[in-house]
């Protein structure tokens, strides 16, 4: 379908876009179906090329339109202006291609590449930014070389350290100012949504912090990934792919910075060492969670005398509290109408001393022929915690994560009088 309808004036140029149409009209008619991983290469390196000097192209055109004073007449405020309204692009996209054309004008040797294709969008796009800040500007013509070498011969991850260096130290004092004004600016929020109880956290940092901060999650985050690897070759073996693993990667990055905060609560010395999650519940409530996730049938909560926080009053979601109280490192507190407590429960997880007094007693998991390092297992309990298990050394054993879930399907972990471990299957025989 033709969506030009418009002409350009000049007869060459009119019928060079439209061959350059025609092109394009013949890659879709052949069909985008790459033969292999090779071709497909092959496809983005082409694409990738033509889509370059078309940008190229559309940077000239601002460049001319402001030369000329071209916007005027319709009233737009620049060339700019006139490309977002006519090109229906964003305000973005409309500065970045100004941006481009002022920085091919101040680097005419980068410019010739980026007409060639030898130089990404994103590169010229970031050139263009570069070349837009007054403390630098009178500086980058002279580096024509450079900027053409770098932007042509690295992936845009390495020309974006690069050039950004080379901004901070032209720009010493600029940046040294913004990364103070950072550092003063610094600020930390962890905000609760009051409909759905949820919570957000956003932080701001300078270079410094913010960098070790990245380092940090970074590791956490990488051990999650392993974590989540491991349990989805314990369950497809070397059929296990990224798509098996059970978290997604927002979930990840979610989970690995609870584990560094609660690494940091029970790192000794810290400021929250000893710290134990209070769960606080009217007992009718917490019953009623109970039997919900029992039965499946709704809890019938009663409004006037529902309590589900922390011992800060700060409100919990009870289906997820109730969850918690059984299988995380939470203490269930029960309060009767008057607010006494009735019951304080313990911690339902493994930690601390408790976990290496458990891991000691054995080097490996303790299921027939797995071998996995102990080091390298979970600890749980024997006899469950919802069952009236204790957590203790006594009851608990280091099994791997695909064995440990294993339990679940009706197999039991035991240890006889004399410490040899013994493992039973559902129907009662021993798994040797």
């Amino acid at each position: 379908m033709e969506l030009m309808e418009a002409v350009v004036a000049d007869p060459a140029a009119a019928r060079a876009m439209a061959q350059a149409g025609a092109g394009i009209d013949a890659i879709f008619d052949a069909g985008i179906e790459p033969f292999d991983g090779r071709d497909a290469i092959a496809w983005i390196e082409q694409l990738e090329h033509l889509r370059r000097r078309v940008d190229a192209a559309r940077a000239d055109l601002v460049a001319a339109m402001d030369r000329h004073g071209l916007h005027a007449a319709d009233g737009h405020a620049n060339a700019k202006a006139m490309l977002r309204h006519v090109g229906k692009v964003s305000s973005g996209e409309a500065a970045g291609v100004a941006k481009t054309a002022r920085a091919m004008a101040t680097l005419p040797g980068l410019g010739e590449s980026y007409r060639a294709g030898e130089v990404g969008v994103d590169q010229m796009r970031l050139v263009g930014k570069i070349n837009a800040n007054p403390r630098v500007a009178e500086f980058v013509a002279d580096h024509d070389d450079w900027f053409r070498e770098s932007a042509t011969g690295m992936p845009f991850r390495d020309f974006e350290l690069v050039a950004r260096q080379w901004e901070r130290l032209v720009d010493v004092d600029g940046a040294r100012d913004r990364n103070e004004r950072h550092h003063d600016a610094r600020d930390f929020r962890h905000r609760q949504e009051p409909f759905d109880l949820s919570w957000s956290t956003q932080g701001h940092f300078g270079a410094l912090q913010g960098a070790a901060i990245d380092e940090i999650l970074r590791k956490y985050e990488q051990a999650e990934w392993e974590a989540d690897w491991e349990k989805a070759r314990a369950e497809w073996g070397d059929d296990a792919t990224v798509a098996h693993l059970p978290r997604t990667p927002a979930q990840r990055r979610a989970d690995a910075f609870w584990q560094l905060v609660h690494d940091g609560a029970s790192a000794p010395g810290s400021a929250a060492a000893g710290f134990v999650h209070n769960i606080v519940w009217d007992a009718h409530s917490y019953q009623q969670m109970l039997d919900s996730m029992s039965t499946g049938e709704p809890a019938q909560l009663d409004p006037g005398a529902h309590r589900c926080s922390t011992i800060d009053g700060v409100p919990l979601e009870p289906a997820e509290a109730a969850a918690a109280s059984l299988t995380a490192h939470v203490r269930r507190v029960l309060v009767d109408a008057k607010s006494v407590v009735i019951d304080l429960g313990t911690a339902r997880r493994f930690t601390g001393s408790a976990r290496h007094a458990t891991q000691l007693q054995s080097p490996e998991c303790v299921w027939p022929g797995c071998h996995r390092p102990t080091s390298r297992c979970e600890v749980d309990h024997l006899t469950e915690h919802s069952r009236g298990g204790r957590t203790r050394p006594g009851n608990g054993a280091p099994l791997c994560g695909r064995h440990n879930r294993w339990k679940q399907k009706g197999f039991s972990v035991w240890r006889d009088p004399i410490g040899t471990w013994h493992t039973t299957r559902p129907d009662g025989s021993e798994l040797n």
